[in-house]
């Protein structure tokens, strides 16, 4: 007989109970314990791709698919509930999907029925895919974690600054170069507000508040240059940038940036035009130096995990994969071996280069040279010739830097030669000086092009040519060479080929 619908309501009411729940990705499930027998499993099986019945219906099956480093957790926030240490069970763990991928659950449950010494029976609860909210949640500390390392490096602070509808204020976020700036460590200016403006150049604070109040009626950026006190009393130039955002409980918002413009100030009182392209220099130095160190790590790391993917015996790559893999290599350790030259350079401009210098032989290091340009050469089908000079002369230099700018120099004639094409090598005796010149019969660089051959970044033109290069390699030369105490000479012929010739303070063994 069919059942009546006072009868069939309950079961209709749970079904679609059931169908709600799975719908916004959580399922229920019921543990009979003693037995290890888990009901209504179906929909939680079906969110990670299972068919029914795929995966037998017990806990022990189940833990089987949950990640190895979240099942004693797991594990524990049972045991807890089942002591009666907690009133429910409660989880978030990763479980394979039938794909392989890791799915997180959010998994809640109590125990409903006991036996008379207190055992455990039975067991309701509901699972919930938070896949993506942990995705999102992981996207977002990456993001911040990104904006920590970009607000370390940059001079100045990094701000939000909020006013509230009834005119109180407070900084929700500030970045740890406040302490440098300010001296007011960034927890504490959080906690209160008003610690900057107290520091504030007591004649200017109207003016500071004032330009906020315009802000946030205009909703128009707030600019302001002010001066504030420093523990001990000094006495710096500060410029203030943020733009505002209004929010529905009548709060605004603004998001802004604060640094130190005592220097420009200065500059700008005396005129010194020189003086403030120096101090620019200087931060773009120091910015370069720092983000140079910040790309390595990562990079290496990207080298690396290639080499491990290349030499991988348990699961080789394929032929394509192979090919992948030396193109990702080769421009990282392009990228690599830019980053390492713009970090000397940055060193040179900055003084902090450390040189070594010795008596060096040179035909020894030329022979090392071309032995080492080889294989790019044979490559290119380029043919690198060592001539003698008849002497053995040697050059007070740091050897290992010298060797650095003769390789970066026939590199250069080898790329920008053409197939067939020869590279002469030869160390050269001058008096008191010893030099080695670097000769091709390649492209060649017109006259006009000559005046911008050592700026950095200056491929003169050639950028579509298909040749690789950054523009600083010659830059980096010739500022390794002047810090040695020497100089680069040049001459080129359009079509015919070039010259490049380093020279150093000689002398001869038998001085």
């Amino acid at each position: 007989m069919p059942a009546s619908p006072q009868t069939s309501s309950p079961a209709k009411a749970d079904r679609r109970l059931h169908e709600a729940l799975a719908g916004a990705g959580t399922s229920v499930w019921e543990w009979h314990i003693v037995e290890d027998r888990l009901t209504d499993l179906d929909e939680g099986m079906a969110m990670l791709g299972y068919a029914p019945h795929e995966i037998e219906a017990t806990q022990a099956a189940w833990d089987a698919l949950i990640h190895p480093d979240d099942l004693p957790g797991n594990n524990d926030a049972y045991a807890r509930h089942a002591r009666g240490e907690t009133e429910t069970y409660a989880h978030e763990y990763r479980i394979r999907a039938v794909d392989g991928s890791w799915r997180w659950l959010a998994e809640r449950g109590r125990i409903v029925e006991r036996s008379p010494d207190g055992a455990p029976l039975r067991m309701l609860g509901t699972q919930t895919d938070i896949t993506e909210r942990r995705r999102a949640e992981g996207a977002a500390l990456e993001l911040a974690e990104r904006l920590h390392k970009i607000a370390s490096h940059v001079p100045g602070m990094v701000f939000q600054f909020q006013r509230a509808a009834d005119g109180s204020a407070r900084f929700p976020y500030v970045s740890e170069r406040c302490l440098a700036l300010t001296g007011i460590a960034p927890q504490q200016l959080m906690a209160d507000a008003g610690a900057m403006l107290r520091r504030v150049e007591r004649s200017e604070r109207e003016r500071v508040l004032d330009a906020i109040y315009k802000s946030s009626r205009t909703l128009q950026p707030w600019h302001v240059e002010f001066r504030l006190h420093r523990p001990g009393g000094a006495l710096c130039w500060l410029r203030g940038s943020a733009t505002p955002q209004p929010s529905t409980d009548g709060s605004t918002l603004w998001h802004g940036y604060i640094e130190d413009v005592s220097g420009l100030r200065e500059l700008e009182q005396a005129r010194l035009a020189r003086a403030a392209a120096e101090a620019a220099n200087r931060a773009k130095t120091e910015f370069l130096s720092r983000m140079s160190h910040e790309l390595r790590t990562p990079l290496n790391a990207v080298l690396g995990f290639t080499q491990l993917m290349q030499q991988d015996r348990a699961e080789p790559p394929g032929a394509l994969q192979q090919r992948r893999l030396t193109l990702i290599r080769e421009a990282g350790e392009h990228l690599l071996q830019m980053i390492g030259d713009l970090l000397d350079l940055t060193h040179i401009e900055a003084g902090r280069l450390a040189l070594d210098p010795a008596w060096v032989e040179l035909p020894p290091l030329l022979r090392e040279c071309a032995d080492m340009l080889r294989p790019l050469a044979d490559a290119s089908g380029v043919r690198i010739e060592l001539l003698g000079s008849g002497a053995e002369p040697e050059a007070w230099a740091d050897r290992r830097r010298l060797k650095q700018v003769l390789a970066n120099l026939l590199s250069n004639a080898v790329k920008y030669n053409r197939r067939g094409g020869w590279v002469r090598l030869q160390a050269l005796a001058r008096g008191d000086e010893a030099g080695v010149e670097v000769s091709d019969n390649g492209l060649g660089i017109a006259p006009e092009r000559l005046e911008g051959l050592f700026e950095p970044f200056n491929r003169l033109g050639r950028e579509r040519s298909g040749v690789e290069g950054t523009g600083i390699g010659l830059a980096l030369s010739r500022s390794l060479v002047e810090a040695m105490g020497g100089r680069i000479e040049v001459r080129s012929d359009p079509g015919a080929g070039s010259a490049f010739c380093v020279v150093l303070q000689g002398a001869s063994p038998a001085a």
